[in-house]
């Protein structure tokens, strides 16, 4: 006997220009459950006439019928009963994928990972930061503390949102943005003589005192380095350390003296270390915000370098060794 294809078979295209869409797979289940296209479209909030849209396009899609169509009930056909388990594990799958991003963008929203040197760390972050904790009780931050070198690599690899460091030299990864310049200064115990002097201090002041020196992966170091007729007890110096904790630990103990950019002991607690600035010449470190390029930073992010911002405007105005940079 012949038999007459149905509406949905004479409307097979072995060719169609579209794809199969998480909307048709809704339509599907949607159908597939109610057994009407009347009862499955106030489910879906769609109208009738659109549903039959989509399931025809469906059919077209894979190429046969997924449902029998009669007058009192919507059946699915044996093609139809085998794609119905695989429909409801995609939409599992895909409902499932959207809350993960959901949770895990809501829980970024208030978590903010910055990579910070040490005088940015001590002297600017607690201020910022004890007015953010009472404002937004579910603020979470994770503070990273390095060196120059240390700030840059965890920026880069986005171990961290963003960063405030010194820049190195031009990297296509990175964006620096300035944030301000300190100059740079003398560093040592109050009794040492260089401190309790009167004169104003110059580079060649510091000849034949023991010297802290930091590495050249600190910021400290190259631009020491970029200063001329430096006094030999600077150029090699008998101690050589790579964190500030180590210098300041030497410092205080007697060992020795260090140059250091004006912020690191601003409104500094220690009593044992003070700190002159050096002239002749004048030295700056340039201190930068520091981001991934291309990177979307979340509006808490933004937040915290808005108030950093704000900081450091209101030291610099106070201090004359101390200049806010233009955003």
């Amino acid at each position: 006997m012949h038999k007459t294809p149905t509406s949905s078979e004479t409307n097979v295209h072995p060719h169609v220009s579209y794809n199969v869409t998480i909307k048709h797979l809704r339509a599907f289940l949607s159908l597939a459950q109610h057994r009407s296209f009347t009862r499955a479209a106030i489910a879906l909030h769609a109208s009738q006439p659109s549903l039959t849209m989509i399931i025809q396009q469906l059919e077209d899609i894979v190429g046969c019928s997924l449902f029998d169509r009669t007058t009192r009930n919507v059946l699915l056909t044996p093609e139809g009963e085998d794609f119905l388990p695989v429909a409801e594990r995609l939409i599992v799958d895909f409902d499932l994928a959207l809350e993960n991003i959901r949770v895990t963008a809501s829980a970024r929203k208030g978590r903010v990972g910055i990579a910070v040197v040490h005088s940015v760390a001590t002297r600017i972050i607690p201020r910022v930061l004890g007015g953010l904790l009472s404002e937004y009780p579910g603020l979470h931050v994770q503070l990273r503390d390095g060196n120059s070198a240390d700030v840059r690599r965890r920026v880069r690899q986005n171990e961290v949102d963003f960063g405030f460091g010194s820049k190195d030299e031009e990297d296509t990864d990175l964006d620096f943005r300035p944030l301000f310049r300190d100059q740079m200064g003398l560093l040592a115990r109050n009794d040492h003589p260089l401190i309790k002097s009167k004169k104003a201090l110059k580079w060649a002041d510091l000849n034949g005192y023991d010297f802290v020196g930091l590495t050249s992966d600190t910021a400290t170091g190259p631009i020491i380095r970029q200063i001329s007729h430096l006094p030999q007890s600077v150029i090699a110096p008998r101690f050589e350390v790579s964190t500030n904790t180590t210098l300041w630990a030497l410092l205080e103990s007697g060992i020795g003296i260090t140059t250091a950019p004006a912020l690191s002991i601003e409104n500094s607690r220690n009593q044992t270390l003070r700190f002159r600035a050096l002239n002749d010449p004048t030295a700056w470190r340039h201190v930068y915000v520091i981001s991934r390029r291309g990177r979307t930073l979340t509006p808490m992010a933004m937040e915290i370098m808005r108030r950093v911002r704000a900081e450091v405007a209101a030291i610099a105005s106070k201090h004359q060794l101390i200049e806010a940079g233009t955003p």
